[in-house]
């Protein structure tokens, strides 16, 4: 059996207190984290197909701002007449 000096012994007490110490501090982080995981899983979501992307309202606006761009009259190119 190998046979430690007391200075040996307070070196190793001293690794594993610092040891502890940063064990510790990462399991707090990490319930930290645990805990935000959980409250996003709890919140409700959004289905995508109800999303709206950012400015794609504004787009369409921009495209055609009246909304009645086929309705500018007469036939489009490529369509038969009535």
């Amino acid at each position: 059996m190998v046979q430690l000096t007391p200075d040996q012994l307070v070196a190793e007490f001293q690794d594993a207190v610092v040891e502890l110490y940063f064990a510790r501090k990462r399991i707090a982080n990490l319930e930290a984290e645990n805990a935000d995981l959980k409250a996003r899983l709890a919140a409700p979501t959004v289905p995508p197909q109800a999303q709206e992307l950012p400015g794609e309202a504004a787009l369409a606006q921009e495209a055609d701002p009246a909304g009645e761009q086929w309705f500018a009259g007469g036939p489009t190119p490529g369509e038969p007449g009535q």
